[in-house]
């Protein structure tokens, strides 16, 4: 992957991620339980991806805890750069927890 797409895929990410954290903001804000399920963006790369995933907001702060660590869609995976994983979550409905190759333990 060159460094001209590895900077847009992180900042495609980045844009995502805090639009993310405003959603988790204001799911709290209206009073939602951590273990209902909220509406959140795919966090995957593709500049154009807007899809939605339900995700408990739980798990989306388990998610968040670790760097490196993102939420997308099944199939939303870009397996130059990362891998899904399944030690952030026992299991997940709808989505895929993906970790960066340079995260990895």
């Amino acid at each position: 992957m060159t460094e001209v797409r590895r900077r847009r895929v992180a900042y495609n990410e980045e844009v995502s991620r805090r639009a993310n954290d405003r959603l988790r903001e204001d799911w709290r804000r209206l009073g939602m339980a951590e273990e209902e399920e909220g509406l959140f963006l795919c966090e995957c790369g593709d500049v154009t991806c807007k899809d939605p995933l339900r995700v408990r907001l739980l798990d989306y702060e388990a998610v968040r805890a670790q760097a490196g660590i993102y939420v997308v869609i099944p199939g939303h995976e870009d397996t130059e750069i990362e891998g899904v994983v399944e030690d952030v979550l026992p299991s997940t409905n709808g989505f895929n927890v993906v970790r960066k190759h340079e995260a990895m333990p």
